[in-house]
């Protein structure tokens, strides 16, 4: 059958082109084209009606125009802060909680996990109305701190440009934790339990044999995981649009939030699609280039 068409699907010279190629078609009408289409659009100068190429074309203004804007400088701040509180507090608490739940009973650990895996389910916009809410001086986040003795003053919450990113970065944590919780303790219980057994028969403590085994077996698991949530802190808009809109006095504008309101409220499409070019090229150098190179050192060498 293959020969009559002058090709082998023996040899599979053809097989893999066909097999791929709608694959291909795809990524490149839904990903590339659009891409490309924005690259270009933040070289020039778009303004809605007709749009002519040659005679908007304004080159890299645009990107010199952000190294020059303090709103988005900021806004790069602001996210860089937010991807390193929002992952570190996601490790910590996601290990601490992972680990925790593996050491239950298989029955106790069976009910546990659907339940902390309820925020993940909950939309990144009604987690920030919910937060919203809870941060309200009349919420009852402020009414267990009366009952300590602390008030609006001792944590202004979203009210106050000092903390108002710690808070957006705690409702973080609340939705996103459960992720780290279900792909950890999947890991964990990839690990040889003989590894602990022989640990403790050397005398190694608890902490000992997490920190020498544990971890080292879980780096892979890390890697995907930081590199998935990593981007996604970059890019982060939703829980922000619901919870602060940006404020107060742009103390958690994010760049994906800035790109949208220079877009869709300034309507300067250029100006926010090079904005939208930046926050995609800091979420590669931060978490794509570590990512690429580790897999590159441990690519098998060729014979």
């Amino acid at each position: 059958m293959g020969t009559r068409f002058g090709w082998s699907l023996e040899k599979g010279d053809l097989l893999p082109v066909l097999l791929m190629t709608p694959a291909v078609l795809l990524v490149t009408f839904v990903m590339v084209v659009p891409l490309g289409f924005g690259l270009v659009l933040s070289l020039c100068t778009f303004r809605f009606g007709a749009f002519q190429l040659i005679r908007d074309f304004v080159g890299f203004a645009n990107y010199a125009a952000f190294l020059k804007d303090p709103t988005a400088l900021r806004s790069l701040l602001n996210t860089l802060l937010f991807s390193a509180g929002a992952i570190a507090g996601d490790c910590i608490l996601g290990t601490v909680a992972a680990v925790l739940i593996f050491q239950l009973p298989r029955r106790t650990a069976a009910v546990v996990r659907p339940i902390v895996t309820i925020p993940l389910l909950v939309s990144s916009i009604v987690v920030g109305l919910v937060w919203r809410y809870i941060y309200d001086p009349q919420g009852v986040l402020y009414w267990l701190l009366g009952r300590l003795g602390l008030g609006l003053k001792d944590f202004p919450g979203v009210t106050a440009p000092s903390t108002a990113l710690l808070s957006v970065i705690i409702a973080h944590w609340w939705q996103v934790v459960p992720f780290y919780i279900i792909v950890l303790t999947a890991g964990l219980a990839l690990v040889p339990e003989e590894l602990y057994e022989a640990a403790y028969i050397d005398g190694a403590g608890g902490f000992a044999a997490f920190w020498r085994i544990t971890l080292p077996l879980l780096v892979d698991v890390y890697l995907v995981i930081l590199l998935i949530s990593g981007v996604d802190t970059i890019k982060v808009f939703d829980i922000i649009y619901s919870l602060t809109g940006g404020g107060p006095n742009n103390s958690t504008m994010s760049l994906s939030m800035y790109a949208f309101n220079r877009g869709f409220v300034d309507t300067d499409l250029s100006y926010a699609m090079s904005v939208a070019i930046v926050a995609m090229l800091v979420a590669f150098l931060v978490f794509g280039v570590p990512f690429v190179r580790r897999n590159l050192q441990h690519a098998p060498k060729p014979r």
